[in-house]
């Protein structure tokens, strides 16, 4: 989370971070130390003095703002359980941005002194304050502790671990970092990995080499992957409300083997898309490329948040796009997902994924990620925060059935792009034709004189009498030529 900025737009609406308060007098609030609270348990926040909950500011009387910023600094420094360092500033048209930073795991949970643990700490979901729980408590505790990975379960691990997974683990690292563990033995190198304890095993040593359900036994059945195919853009079939879905399925095991099936399992469920090469030989690919899905799915496993125990990651295929939803928000502000150091709350599982390559390079995945769906000519995939939910999702572009690409077979020898191919199939279907705006649409292409690379290859496709050009200027369209209006042609 960053630091308030100011908004030349005139309107701050409120999220999960913004909070704004009309002030008509030289209190301050007397709800202010919820959102203090809540900010300081989560990702940090800017409350605005000055602007409605519209976005629409007012600024604060001139009279009112020293005492305001004095309360302010007041309550922060003894109002809690901890001290707090706001960041205050004034800006021209009188709005007061409070900047309230997260505060270290360690700390946490921050609550009201006076109110106590259960009904003066509270945590930002989306716009709102929600009071602690249990199950907060029981995540705050286990991140003070140093994280959710080193939490420590009752259990022989020679009951609970796949040993050969293991020798199979340490011969990789062996490859790759020369012999590191000669001199120990196996539960030595265990206990130096911190997959067992005097006591246990960890729950990262659960995750790397459990054998069976052990994870899931040990732990909880909300420790795998859920994976959901619908029919089409949304949960609900508008044909059928009675469909909950085409297919799901649920991975349990450890993390490499629920990674291993829930890949094999969601790319059963692409459409292939079909292109001839400048040989003139079919490929055949995924409508999404797999380096995506997998470097999306291994965050999903990497990221999440194993102190809770209510949810699963949770994978959505439509037919448009795919939904990875996993447990516990972004460590890095969404605005430099993409530019900051990687950050996780699971470093030894991270490091495990890594050397099995399940992960990307250090740092690389959400630029894999856009890379490779840009090469494809995708929509750049969205990151967002749903509740306690980081989501990241996947678009596809229209997808070519079986049937179509049969029909496509006999434009072979003319070598087209896959643009192309894509239009081909577009016109079969709309009798009304294409036009170079749809013709970039469904090719996903944005940059700079695309508009002319697309004439020049709608042209292509006249030339060889696959097209028929219609109308002139802005009517410009492009229609199937007759003698390929039918799929049996």
């Amino acid at each position: 989370m960053t630091k308030c900025h100011s908004n030349n737009t005139n309107s701050e609406t409120e999220t999960n971070n913004i909070e704004n308060k009309t002030i008509s007098t030289n209190k301050i609030p007397n709800n202010l130390w919820e959102t203090i609270t809540a900010f300081s348990n989560m990702d940090g926040g800017c409350i605005n003095f000055g602007i409605k909950p519209s976005g629409e500011r007012v600024g604060v009387k001139e009279e009112f703002i020293d005492k305001l910023q004095q309360d302010i600094v007041s309550l922060c420094s003894s109002g809690f359980n901890h001290k707090l360092y706001p960041d205050i500033s004034i800006e021209k048209d009188r709005v007061i941005k409070i900047f309230i930073p997260p505060v270290p795991a360690s700390l946490r949970p921050i609550y009201s002194s006076s109110r106590g643990l259960l009904k003066g700490g509270k945590v930002r979901i989306g716009s709102t304050n929600q009071s602690l729980d249990d199950e907060w408590i029981r995540r705050f505790a286990i991140a003070a502790r140093g994280g959710a990975e080193l939490q420590e379960f009752p259990g022989d691990y020679r009951e609970l671990f796949e040993i050969h997974i293991i020798h199979k683990y340490l011969k990789l690292i062996k490859k790759k970092r020369g012999n590191v563990y000669t001199t120990l033995n196996l539960e030595e190198i265990l206990t130096k990995l911190r997959a067992i304890t005097e006591s246990g095993v960890t729950l990262f040593g659960l995750l790397a080499f459990s054998s069976g359900y052990s994870l899931q036994d040990v732990t909880a059945p909300t420790m795998s992957i859920a994976v959901t195919q619908y029919i089409g853009t949304s949960k609900v079939n508008p044909s059928d409300i009675d469909e909950v879905s085409l297919d799901d399925k649920e991975f349990y095991g450890n993390a490499p083997d629920q990674f291993e099936g829930a890949l094999k399992f969601i790319m059963s469920k692409l459409p292939v898309r079909s292109r001839i090469d400048p040989e003139g030989k079919r490929r055949s690919h995924l409508v999404i490329p797999l380096v995506a899905l997998r470097e999306v799915l291994a965050n999903a496993i990497s990221h999440r948040d194993y102190s809770t125990h209510n949810s699963r990651i949770q994978v959505d295929i439509y037919s448009n796009r795919i939904e990875f939803s996993n447990p516990g928000r972004s460590l890095v502000p969404l605005e430099y997902i993409e530019t900051a150091h990687s950050e996780t709350r699971n470093p030894l599982l991270m490091n495990f994924l890594r050397d099995l390559e399940i992960t990307e390079q250090r740092g690389r995945g959400i630029r894999t990620i856009k890379s490779s769906l840009k090469i494809a000519g995708l929509a750049e995939p969205t990151f967002e925060h749903k509740g306690d939910w980081f989501v990241a999702t996947i678009f596809s572009a229209a997808f070519i059935k079986s049937d179509d690409q049969v029909w496509l077979n006999q434009f072979a020898v003319y070598k087209l792009k896959e643009r192309q191919l894509n239009a081909m199939v577009y016109v079969l279907h709309n009798s009304n034709g294409i036009t170079n705006e749809i013709y970039r649409d469904i090719n996903n292409m944005i940059n700079v004189r695309d508009d002319r690379r697309a004439t020049k290859e709608l042209a292509k496709l006249v030339k060889i009498e696959l097209l028929i050009k219609k109308g002139k200027f802005r009517y410009t369209k492009y229609i199937l030529s007759r003698k390929f209006s039918s799929k049996t042609a």
